[in-house]
């Protein structure tokens, strides 16, 4: 090798570079005649179909990354040739390849490398490889096929069928190149890695598809020469298959000639694998000829006392002789990395062959829980009075606008824009608008109207504002919305049209969708799938809004105090009696948003109050927008609820609800318990109602009417004290 490394870029798109990876060697053949000057291909994302051939050596073919870089062929061994040559006319094993590497000290890097022709059974041996150079390497490679995916040169000696060779290689001296396999995926199920040569794979994977057969497949057919000292060494490779293959169904290898030799060490074997391990093919000389030996094995499929008797197994002695550096040294000393150290995690693989298994972990939590525990509640009300307690709902209501970020927020025109308006059944009129919650910012929400709307002794409507959970697209389920069987889905899994059931019993109700689901959500939430679609997501709003100074509690609960705002501005609701109602991520915004604005005037919380700790903190499986920067050290829920006090207040929780966390529903009467002594201190204990439901995490709708009833009593009584 001599003279300074050419370059040469191959893209789809990018303008100057070769639009195919042939065009770019054959590139390299004219602008670097001399052939021991080294040749790098570099190859920008994309789909390449084609045939690529390397026949130089030095040549470098590296892709941005193996899953974004993908070289494909689809020719079949029982498919025409264009020439009418081949047994029955047909192309052969050997035509059908997708990469050709017929060259010496050629490098292959980020790159997939396949051959999509399909089941052997029906198109025949199709390979994805041919390699056949001295000193190869293959480096963080996807070599994807069915039958026969890989081989590694050389030929054998003589054809078992006239013209079974037929190819590039048909006359060629059959000489023994070293090949190094690192950190590949080769994939295939039926002699998907064959050939002569002397080939190391380290930390591979290799995959055997699943054919639904009483034998899916072999994984090698190695047709070492004889005399030579050695064939395909496996180091540190995981052995696994697609869901759903029969246990034992795969075969570690057959011989495709006498001779072979095929070895493990410290390898995971998934259960796919046979536990005879290998194969003779019917040929009785192969007992004596070949060399199948593995040690230190590992997986359900690692032991190898059920092998045939004629495969052997390796001791710590004798594995040392199949040292990556002893395998590839011929009689230049090569070593494709450089030295010693060939340490792999096989050993501590997980039943999927695919991970490591952890038996210690260095956790986080209990350190967070512990200083949770330390600082928490800093802000908690200390006081002794009634006088104590207004004082400190007043300043901590405060503090908890500015944590929320309310007071960065932009304060916009009321402007309301009407999308649609249907009529519903129970002679309700459902409206679809947008609100303007800041300037170019727009809410949708849906508004319910009974035709006969309870109304309070002014003759004012009767209201409640109705925030959505998690999991029911926004605010479609909650008003009810029909006809979509995603939607139904959700409502009877957790009740969620509680709009629409409130409007049934006369009461005005708005649904408004908060940010980042429903109608709100940003692109990287759109979509039709039904998990985009039902349970949108926050996460985006969180990374937005928060190193902004905003939080997305915050954000919502500002656009359901513009609401409020909204509907004073229409003079036909009873401010006095407004409700709120929310279930779920519902609770969480009517949770704060009572605790904020006094406008509210009675709320219903389900789904939704218990100690950070448990629930929160160690379950972290909440959505974005209960985490809010810095509120911890100050809050817990039952503080937050205690600013409602002493204005009516019903809390639902489910006996079974894993929200609750691990102690479930001590966890809630702890911060119930904070709730309580507010509520008692200001002479109020009959406003705070607790209702534990059966079941897992649901609103629980069995005694709706009677909740409802008591609140409004609650609140009529409050107005004639």
């Amino acid at each position: 090798m001599s003279g300074k490394e050419q370059l040469f870029e191959v893209s789809l798109e990018r303008e100057g570079a070769y639009r195919s990876i042939s065009a770019a060697l054959e590139a390299a053949e004219r602008c670097v005649p001399d052939v021991t000057v080294p040749v790098r291909v570099l190859v920008a994302p994309g789909e390449y179909r084609e045939q690529v051939e390397i026949r130089r050596p030095y040549v470098t073919l590296e892709g941005e990354t193996a899953d974004s870089v993908r070289i494909v062929g689809g020719l079949g061994a029982k498919m025409p040739s264009e020439d009418g040559s081949g047994q029955d006319g047909r192309l052969g094993t050997f035509r059908t390849y997708t990469v050709l590497v017929d060259a010496d000290d050629v490098t292959l890097a980020g790159l997939t490398i396949e051959n999509n022709a399909g089941d052997g059974r029906e198109v025949g041996q199709a390979i994805a490889l041919y390699a056949d150079g001295d000193r190869l390497v293959v480096d963080a490679c996807c070599i994807k096929g069915h039958q026969d995916t890989l081989f590694l040169g050389p030929l054998p000696l003589r054809e078992a069928k006239p013209g079974g060779f037929i190819g590039p290689k048909q006359f060629a001296p059959r000489r023994v190149g070293r090949q190094y396999f690192r950190r590949c995926r080769i994939e295939g199920d039926v002699d998907f890695i064959f050939g002569g040569a002397r080939a190391y794979f380290e930390g591979c994977e290799i995959r055997s598809l699943n054919r639904d057969m009483d034998v899916n497949g072999y994984v090698t057919a190695a047709s070492t020469p004889q005399g030579e000292p050695y064939g395909f060494v496996f180091h540190g490779c995981s052995f696994t298959a697609d869901e759903g293959i029969a246990p034992g169904s795969v075969y570690l290898g057959r011989p495709w000639r006498e001779w072979a030799q095929t070895v493990l060490l410290e390898c995971w074997l998934g259960p796919h694998i046979s536990l005879e391990g290998w194969w003779d093919w019917n040929k009785p000389a192969a007992h004596d000829g070949t060399l199948y030996a593995g040690g230190a094995l590992f997986g359900p499929a690692g032991d190898t006392a059920a092998w045939v008797p004629w495969a052997h197994c390796l001791t710590g002695q004798d594995s040392e002789r199949y040292a990556r550096d002893r395998v590839l040294a011929g009689t230049d000393g090569w070593d494709p990395e450089g030295g010693d150290g060939d340490a792999v995690e096989t050993a501590g693989l997980s039943a999927n062959g695919r991970t490591v298994h952890i038996e210690t972990y260095y956790e986080d939590e209990p350190a967070l829980r512990a200083r949770l525990k330390r600082e928490g509640r800093s802000a908690a009300f200390t006081g002794k009075t009634p006088t104590d307690f207004e004082a400190w709902k007043a300043a901590t209501r405060t503090r908890l606008y500015d944590i929320l970020g309310l007071s960065l927020m932009d304060r916009a025109p009321i402007e309301i824009r009407e999308l649609n308006r249907v009529r519903v059944a129970g002679s309700i009129v459902r409206t679809h608008a947008v609100l303007q919650v800041e300037h170019d910012v727009w809410m949708p929400f849906y508004l319910l109207e009974p035709s006969r709307p309870k109304l309070d002794e002014r003759g004012l409507k009767r209201c409640y504002i109705c925030p959505h959970g998690h999991q029911g697209a926004g605010a479609a389920s909650i008003a009810g919305v029909a006809g979509v069987p995603a939607v139904d889905d959700a409502v009877r899994k957790f009740n969620y049209d509680y709009g629409l059931r409130l409007a049934r019993m006369g009461y005005v109700t708005v649904c408004p969708d908060a940010r980042g689901w429903g109608y709100r959500r940003d692109w990287k939430g759109q979509g039709d799938d039904e998990n985009s679609y039902l349970r949108g997501t926050c996460l985006n709003q969180a990374r937005m809004a928060e190193p902004l100074g905003l939080t997305v509690a915050g954000l919502n609960a500002w656009d359901n105090m513009r609401l409020i705002d909204y509907l004073e501005t229409r003079g036909d609701i009873a401010m006095g009696d407004l409700g709120c109602f929310g279930f779920s991520g519902g609770g969480y915004m009517t949770l704060y948003l009572s605790a904020l604005d006094p406008r509210v005037r009675k709320a219903f919380v389900s789904g939704y109050l218990y100690g950070v700790d448990d629930s929160l903190l160690h379950l972290n499986g909440n959505c974005s927008c209960n985490y809010t920067p810095g509120l911890w050290r100050l809050l817990d829920m039952g503080d937050i609820a205690s600013l409602v006090a002493p204005r009516p207040l019903l809390v639902q929780s489910c006996e079974k609800d894993h929200l609750n966390g691990a102690r479930g529903l001590a966890n809630v009467d702890e911060q119930l318990d904070i709730v309580r002594d507010a509520y008692a201190l200001l002479g109020k204990d009959e406003n705070l109602l607790h209702e534990v439901c059966p079941g897992g995490h649901h609103l629980g709708v069995a005694h709706l009417a009677e909740d409802i009833e008591w609140l409004d009593s609650q609140v009529a009584e409050c107005a004639h004290a």
